[in-house]
């Protein structure tokens, strides 16, 4: 809203910048766009470039030096992100009414992570809250399933991504929704050893949905599940199977699962999480 220049790097002005109307209007915009048809669509920048958008900003970055007219906006734009960051701390450090707090569950994953770990999300709202918190530790760290929403890619994407990279540590991140689409592939994780960490935020619904439907239509149909077993589920397929209903044995529960996946061992972590406000307000309908 307050910048005088907005590059749109290979992305479109969809639902995410509110068709455009997160840019200010005053604003020099650039749209740099393999697509001639993305260039322009919802929004006409002052500049549209049809090119490779990782290739312009290499080429502009050999030819910019930023100014010291730019500290001040950038200690500015750090404030808001610390925070930012400090009122998720806050947050995950609140009691939920049943079962763990899901920032708190999420900042305790990021700190057990290793260095080369991919992080493949998969699901809606515990993916949302997850993203703010588990950061990718490399390029091509983080692999999600888009725009679109496209939930089941977890599984697939984690089997690429650990064959593509043995060595790494592979984390999937899953919503309750979304874990019944690909939880079947458990079995050739098995069957090749494949020993990825999956965590299920398991609130029993589709919260992501449920947050407007039921605000709007005051209807919480098609949005309530079940606390489902999934890591019997897991466990029937031959990996290893952890449930974790108590926020003083995450600690134990993501040794124990970083320690079984070293063998090669998949591990699907079952974790009981309770409601909160963290996304409230969030549109998925």
């Amino acid at each position: 809203k307050e910048a005088d220049l907005v590059i749109l790097a290979g992305v479109p002005c969809d639902f995410r910048l509110d068709y455009g109307n997160h840019i200010n209007r005053s604003a020099v915009s650039i749209s740099i766009n393999r697509s001639g048809s993305e260039l322009s669509k919802n929004y006409r920048p002052t500049l549209p470039i049809l090119s490779d958008a990782g290739s312009f900003l290499r080429t502009l970055s050999e030819s910019f030096e930023a100014d010291d007219d730019w500290d001040e906006w950038v200690v500015a734009l750090r404030k808001r992100d610390q925070e930012r960051e400090d009122q998720i701390v806050g947050q995950s450090e609140e009691t939920p009414d049943e079962y763990i707090n899901s920032l708190h569950l999420c900042r305790e994953i990021q700190k057990v992570m290793e260095k080369d770990s991919i992080i493949v999300a998969d699901g809606g709202d515990f993916v949302a809250t997850a993203s703010y918190i588990t950061r990718a530790r490399q390029p091509l760290g983080w692999l999600d399933p888009g725009v679109f929403g496209t939930l089941g890619v977890g599984a697939g994407f984690a089997l690429g991504a650990k064959l593509s990279n043995p060595e790494s540590e592979v984390w999937i991140v899953y919503g309750d929704g979304s874990v019944g689409y690909s939880i079947a592939e458990f079995d050739t994780f098995v069957r090749h050893g494949i020993g990825v960490i999956a965590v299920v935020g398991n609130d029993a619904g589709w919260t992501q949905i449920a947050r407007e439907q039921v605000e709007i239509l005051k209807d919480d149909v098609g949005t309530v599940l079940r606390r489902t077993d999934y890591h019997k589920v897991a466990e029937g397929f031959g990996g290893k199977g952890l449930l974790l209903d108590d926020s003083k044995n995450i600690e134990s529960v993501l040794k124990e699962a970083k320690k079984e996946a070293k063998k090669g061992i998949p591990v699907l972590i079952n974790a009981y999480i309770g409601k909160n406000n963290f996304r409230k307000g969030s549109i998925s309908m």
